[in-house]
């Protein structure tokens, strides 16, 4: 009787064991009829979701004053993420605003003293212009006066000398005369004519010297007016001598004028430059994203070119995979499709084709495909059409199908 139980548990026991078998079978067939539908209706391809990666990094050196977001941020363009300690950049600024300022106010000063220097310059060529002109008619009326003068004065003294004979004759005549007269030898009348003569002549001889006195000092005159147009006329070459210093003086305060306009250009290049440095003590992200990893704390001391921050745009995300060579011909650009990922079973995003190598790769290690055996592949990328919510991430596994149907 035992043995026969013995019997039968071992014949139901080969029962399950056979219809296990079956079941195994008939999973299977159904996989691979599944497999080969799949097939003949799309172009499968295996990969991952994948997006631009920004690495968020520091310019300068510092020390780490604020972290205004975490991992899982969403950040906007420009959005300051972190700030570094300004303390010894702000100090900085200050000194150089200082003496850019100083600079300036210098500046002014030097062309404001340049402006009055031309201003004098400007008046001393019209007065040279003008003491030019003058002088130049002085000396020649003056001479023309002193030649008239001295003319005048040779008739004077032509005059004199006649009429310093005449009144010698007359003076002799007269004390000639007046001795006959006293002797009664003449007529009264005859010494009164004689007498008279002797007057006239003396008359002459007075105004002779008078003239002679008056073309003197004419011409004394008209000699002072010659060295007083000499003198004008070395009063034109001061001019011209102090017009000269003055064009010296300007070209030397323009030359330092422009001297300071380039320390002043030096000092606003500082200015900016420390303006620069203190704004990039700010830490921004460059594009509108999500914070896909956080590197930095407050108050940790950070080197230049470190990196603090990862970015993703989860708007501009795409799958990427590779197609064996014998299955290029099944896809172009712009073609769509969609991906599946297990994170969300059943659901499907759209893609597109926005990418097709020109060169053939390996297969990588982490791409699995039905055609391993196949040793080169082309890398493609699919650009990912929505994320709603954002839901999909770069690194995650994807599968992706574009119907064959709508290939031309």
């Amino acid at each position: 009787m035992k043995g026969k139980r013995r019997k039968h548990r071992k014949y139901r026991h080969n029962i399950r064991y056979v219809e296990f078998i079956l079941l195994l079978l008939a999973i299977l067939f159904f996989s691979c009829q599944w497999g080969t539908n799949k097939e003949e209706n799309y172009l499968y391809l295996n990969g991952r979701v994948e997006g631009d990666q920004y690495d968020v990094a520091a310019k300068y050196s510092g020390k780490v004053k604020t972290v205004f977001h975490d991992e899982g941020d969403n950040v906007k363009a420009g959005e300051v993420l972190t700030t570094l300690s300004s303390k010894e950049v702000r100090a900085e600024l200050k000194s150089a605003l200082a003496k850019y300022r100083s600079l300036i106010a210098t500046v002014k000063a030097k062309e404001k003293e340049v402006a009055i220097l031309q201003k004098k310059l400007l008046a001393s060529k019209e007065k040279l212009k003008e003491a030019e002109k003058t002088t130049s008619l002085a000396v020649k009326i003056a001479q023309d006066k002193r030649r008239a003068e001295f003319e005048s004065l040779k008739m004077a003294e032509a005059g004199l000398k006649e009429a310093m004979a005449t009144y010698e004759k007359a003076k002799k005549d007269f004390e000639r005369f007046s001795t006959l007269y006293r002797r009664r030898v003449i007529s009264g009348s005859k010494f009164d004519a004689v007498k008279l003569e002797f007057a006239r002549a003396k008359a002459l001889l007075d105004r002779a010297k008078a003239e002679m006195k008056i073309a003197k000092a004419n011409l004394e005159a008209a000699e002072k007016e010659i060295s007083i147009a000499v003198a004008k006329r070395l009063e034109v070459s001061s001019l011209k001598k102090e017009i000269e210093a003055l064009r010296e003086t300007i070209k030397a305060k323009e030359e330092e004028v422009n001297t300071l306009k380039e320390q002043v250009k030096s000092a606003e290049g500082v200015v900016e430059k420390i303006k620069a440095i203190l704004s990039e003590l700010e830490i921004k992200s460059p594009i509108s994203g999500t914070i896909a990893e956080r590197l930095v704390e407050p108050g940790e001391v950070i080197a230049a070119g470190q990196k603090l921050f990862t970015i993703y745009n989860l708007d501009n995300l795409y799958f990427e995979g590779y197609i064996p060579e014998n299955k290029l011909g099944l896809i172009r650009i712009g073609q769509k499709g969609y991906i599946t990922v297990d994170a969300y079973p059943g659901k499907r995003f759209p893609v597109k084709v926005t990418f097709i190598s020109s060169r053939a790769e390996f297969t990588p290690k982490d791409v699995q495909t039905k055609e391993e055996r196949v040793k080169e592949v082309f890398r493609v990328k699919l650009k990912l059409l929505e994320n709603p919510k954002h839901i999909l991430k770069p690194g995650m596994p994807a599968d992706c199908f574009i119907p064959l149907e709508k290939l031309p």
